[in-house]
């Protein structure tokens, strides 16, 4: 009879021979898992509207700046002032969305606003071809265009859980993030090529056309309503805002999350406001080519780690993956800041490509825990409180500048960097429901 040892030494060669002869998995798998979501047609056509009207934002981020000075001969002042108009009714009216989102059809809420935008955008395109644009137009453009998309963020971003399975939810966001990313980098290029052979005006033309793609492929999504409450009119608008804020503290999940959101707003946004420009500028003497193709690499990071994500799905342990990007993006910051003093460009490209890459990864994470711990009657609500994030960045980039007035813009990045380490370990050590989202 042969002995339990020996048996049990077979079986584990054996084991290990089916190991060694098994086909590795096609690369196509890895594909289908990185774009489960794309799989559901609703989904599609979700992720194409969002690729269109990402692809006419970053190409009019690059535009108008360049519209406004050409306008002004130059004047940094309106150029600061036209930026504030754009995103200040965001914040604002970002709030009122989530109310929208869930007292609406949210499919009909984001044709609505994307169809808004498009008949704004082709009035403004208009007027700049036919050279009747002046500066007062240009603010009250800029203005109502910022407070239309305030009214698309929470609703798309809601209506994710009703087209993908529930299991699939990270993986939706990370892929809707993640084109964000590549028109990033692709509508910044776009840009400069349209205005370099063409014109400031011919560039607003293709805004024009990404943003009827957006509508076109919103029209097409199909989604059952969603449960909400009956509309009560507009008198009841403070009173479901302050339902949205009473829910959202009371959950320790939600509070946690805001809290992170918010600690990365005004420690780790500032660097794209303030420091990179100052880096490029001031440090590294890269001028403002340098500073797109710094950009740019963060933009590429970004991408590939919302592909990375996406590719994960995790469906545990996502809280401490949000803590610990927080602390790595923090390091990165203070890293990239070290590696200045350097002079080296290279390491200064490393140390963006890993920051893009842990930011993409902490957004989506953020973004899907707020849309899956929501209920669906009041998630657009939630999801509209992430607009303050948008109000902390500015707070953040206000106290950057005058922060690398006074000790230069290196040691400021260090403190800021290391404020995003410190929210992380404080919120690791108090707060144990963040280590316990799965």
């Amino acid at each position: 009879m042969p002995s339990p040892r020996k048996n049990s030494t077979k079986q584990l060669v054996s084991e290990r021979n089916i190991k060694l002869n098994s086909p590795r998995v096609p690369f196509r798998n890895y594909i289908s898992t990185t774009f489960a979501s794309l799989k559901y047609q609703n989904f599609l056509y979700l992720w194409f509207g969002q690729v269109t009207h990402a692809g006419g934002l970053w190409l009019e981020m690059v535009a108008l700046p360049l519209l406004v000075l050409d306008l002004t001969g130059g004047s940094a002042v309106h150029l600061g002032l036209i930026m504030a108009t754009r995103t200040a009714p965001a914040v604002v009216f970002g709030l009122v969305a989530g109310i929208f989102a869930d007292n609406f059809n949210r499919r009909l809420v984001m044709l609505v606003t994307k169809v808004v935008v498009l008949v704004l955008s082709a009035l403004f395109a208009a007027l700049l071809i036919m050279d009747l644009l002046v500066m007062w137009e240009l603010y009250v453009f800029t203005f109502l265009r910022g407070a239309s998309m305030a009214f698309d963020q929470p609703a798309r971003r809601a209506i994710i859980p009703s087209i993908v399975p529930h299991n699939l939810v990270t993986n939706a966001v990370a892929l809707t993030m993640g084109s964000v990313q590549v028109m990033r980098i692709a509508g910044a290029a776009a840009a400069g090529l349209i205005i370099g052979l063409g014109s400031t005006s011919a560039a607003f033309a293709t805004v024009v056309f990404l943003y009827a793609g957006a509508v076109i492929f919103t029209w097409f999504l199909n989604v059952p309503d969603h449960e909400r409450q009956v509309y009560r009119g507009i008198r009841h608008i403070v009173t479901d805002f302050n339902e949205s804020i009473r829910f959202a503290w009371g959950n320790a999940t939600i509070r946690g999350v805001l809290i992170i959101g918010i600690g990365y707003a005004i420690f780790g946004m500032a660097f794209m406001q303030v420091f990179a420009p100052l880096f490029a500028k001031q440090v590294l003497d890269i001028g403002d080519v340098g500073f797109g193709y710094l950009m740019s690499i963060t933009g590429l990071g970004g991408l590939i780690g919302a592909l990375v994500l996406a590719f994960l799905n995790p469906s545990k342990y996502r809280g401490l993956m949000m803590l610990a990007m927080m602390a790595v993006s923090g390091l990165l910051f203070i890293g990239l800041a070290g590696v200045t003093y350097l002079g080296s460009l290279p390491l200064v490209f490393i140390m963006a490509l890993l920051m893009g890459t842990t930011q993409s990864g902490l957004f989506p994470l953020t973004n899907a825990i707020l849309i899956e711990v929501s209920p669906d009657q009041i998630r657009g609500r939630v999801i509209g409180l992430l607009s303050m994030d948008r109000a902390m960045a500015a707070l953040g980039g206000a106290l950057a500048g005058f922060l690398a007035a006074a000790v230069g813009s290196q040691l400021a990045q260090i403190i800021f960097g290391s404020g995003c380490v410190a929210v992380a370990v404080v919120m690791f050590v108090t707060y144990p429901r963040l280590r316990q989202i799965q």
